[in-house]
């Protein structure tokens, strides 16, 4: 052999060692994550050796909360069980009797369904019980002797019980296309979906798995969701959400609770709800977040907004406007009022929140510059939208913003004529608390793949400056003296600061201009105040009876405060 050739041959024995030695590394990987990664799962399937396989025995990631210790539990996972079907030509005994038996290990069962699965005699297979488990599945099966057969089956559970079900979603046909539907279910289905999905995949189909994910870099890897909501959060804050929505009658309620200098929300809930492990009889609006979804003019909480606007963009010096206020105020042919059409004379800035004026707000939007009120609409983010890791994010009907008609900017000022979702208006009013930085909410904090990789999610390269952090720090002075004055002070928490604000607005008609006796309450607050580690925001459409978010939302916010600083041991800072 020829030295050129000699070399020739060398550098080809690297390169098939070099292979066969990726090889072995990449099926010693896959071995420990069959034999020890999934062992249990794998030792279950061998036990289900004795049953058929059948199409609907899936595999799909889990999505899992984690407490404040780090303790996680699962939100949606698995369940492996069986089900029952039957030969109806081979079928023998008398339906009445097997019904009596069936329903004394399935006490819901439906005797219609064995009556119409008898009715198709010219079939060799149909269901008629699923999501047994074990005993019962065994059980069921010696009651209908041989004409039955038992069937490995998986399918997925939600073990809260509709606890955060807007934010996990669920899953549902989509045609003939079994997936995500709403929530983290749809928004993550391509990490979640098991490609392999027969319980008896072939061994080394199952040796190279995730392979192709490793040479193909536009393919999703799939892998387990961790989310940042916390459960014991999670159900407090329902419990909270319920309690107004019953009490009031309400046609909705909403709550976010965010930490504002990160955007990770602890938790979200709307009410009505359902239950994901069983939601056939529900209206499908109910399944849509309204807080990612739906738009609402907010009210009064967007004076804060206003205000730091006009303090930042030095249109105003908060310790020197003074306001002569008369209760009312023309703007064009149109007249605003305050809330209780009263006037209180000469009022400065901080008076002006306090007692939540509109003709207050509309003399301090009158000295912006309408292109600088646009400007810091934008950056508060109300021009976009947040990006949050949700599906079917709402747009913010932001419109009004291309007017030059005073009247729009005065409304605005005020809460109204503008449409913002929930999720929007949580993320803005962060920025007042937090330095100023709009930051980006989510609700997913880590991705943990098959392939032994994870991926912590880091949304800070997304952040950007609203306002200067010497306006947050001012406009969160002002935010806490609103808090205190509440109740005559009856509501300040003894060594915490809190700064927030309550919002009245009334509801558009669909016929047009709002209704008289139809009202939107919201309420926020961030605390400790200077350096906030929670932004609760709270909101009901429509309570009954009442008139003032200062009624519906105060006590639940305050209660709801009392429980984060509670369950996180927040030191006081006042």
């Amino acid at each position: 052999m020829k030295p050129k050739e000699g070399k020739q041959f060398l550098v080809r024995m690297r390169v098939v060692f070099g292979f066969m030695v990726l090889a072995g590394f990449v099926l010693i990987a896959n071995l420990f994550y069959i034999q020890i990664t999934n062992g249990s799962r794998f030792r279950a399937q061998a036990d289900g050796q004795y049953v058929v396989s059948t199409y609907n025995s899936f595999e799909r990631g889990s999505i899992y909360l984690e407490d404040k210790d780090g303790t996680r539990v699962t939100a949606a996972g698995q369940k492996s069980g069986y089900k029952v079907s039957i030969n109806p030509s081979t079928f023998s005994a008398d339906p009445d009797d097997i019904t009596e038996k069936i329903q004394s290990i399935v006490p819901d069962f439906d005797p219609q369904v064995l009556i119409d699965a008898l009715s198709r005699e010219n079939r060799t297979y149909v269901e008629i019980v699923n999501q047994l488990n074990k005993e019962d599945g065994e059980a069921l099966k010696e009651i209908l002797g041989k004409a039955a057969q038992l069937h490995a089956e998986k399918w997925r559970v939600y073990p809260l019980g509709g606890s955060a079900a807007h934010v996990l979603g669920f899953l549902g046909y989509e045609g003939d296309d079994y997936n995500g539907r709403y929530g983290l279910e749809r928004q993550y289905e391509d990490t979640l979906k098991r490609e392999d999905v027969d319980v008896y995949t072939n061994f080394f189909a199952r040796i190279f798995h995730n392979v192709e994910t490793f040479v193909d870099p536009d393919k999703v890897p799939e892998g387990d969701i961790v989310a940042t909501i916390d459960p014991e959060v999670q159900l407090f804050l329902e419990r909270e959400l319920f309690g107004v929505y019953d009490t009031w009658s309400s046609a909705s309620v909403g709550g976010i609770i965010v930490n504002p200098k990160t955007g990770e929300v602890y938790a979200m809930g709307a009410v009505p709800t359902f239950d994901n492990n069983d939601f056939s009889e529900e209206a499908i609006s109910v399944f849509k977040n309204p807080l990612v979804e739906n738009v609402h003019e907010m009210g009064s909480i967007m004076k804060p907004l206003i205000v730091a606007m006009a303090i930042d963009s030095n249109s105003i010096d908060p310790d020197t406007l003074s306001y002569y206020d008369t209760g009312s105020v023309e703007v064009g042919i149109s007249t605003i009022k305050n809330f209780d059409g009263r006037g209180r004379g000469w009022v400065d800035t901080q008076e002006i929140l306090n007692q939540s004026l509109n003709t207050g707000m509309v003399y301090i939007s009158s000295k912006i510059p309408k292109e600088t009120f646009r400007d810091y609409m934008g950056r508060y983010g109300f021009t976009g939208r947040t990006g949050i890791d949700l599906p079917s994010e709402g747009k913010n009907l932001t419109g009004n913003l291309s007017s030059n008609r005073d009247i729009e900017f005065a409304n605005m000022s005020f809460g109204q004529g503008i449409a913002v979702t929930p999720i929007a208006m949580a993320r803005a009013l962060s920025s007042l608390g937090n330095g100023g930085t709009l930051v980006t909410p989510h609700v997913v904090k880590e991705i943990d793949y098959t392939n032994g990789f994870t991926k912590h999610l880091d949304y800070e390269a997304e952040s950007s400056v609203a306002i200067s952090s010497e306006t947050s720090e001012k406009i969160s002075q002002m935010l806490v003296n609103v808090f205190d004055a509440y109740r005559d002070g009856g509501v300040k928490l003894p060594g915490y600061s809190i700064a927030a604000k309550t919002g009245t607005a009334q509801i558009p008609n669909p016929a047009g201009g709002y209704y008289d006796d139809r009202n939107l309450h919201s309420f926020f607050g961030y605390f400790p105040a200077y350096d906030p580690e929670f932004l609760v925001f709270l909101y009901t459409v429509h309570p009954k009876g009442v008139r003032y978010a200062s009624q519906t939302l105060i006590d639940p916010f305050l209660d709801t405060a009392k429980y984060l600083i509670n369950y996180y041991d927040v030191p006081p800072d006042r």
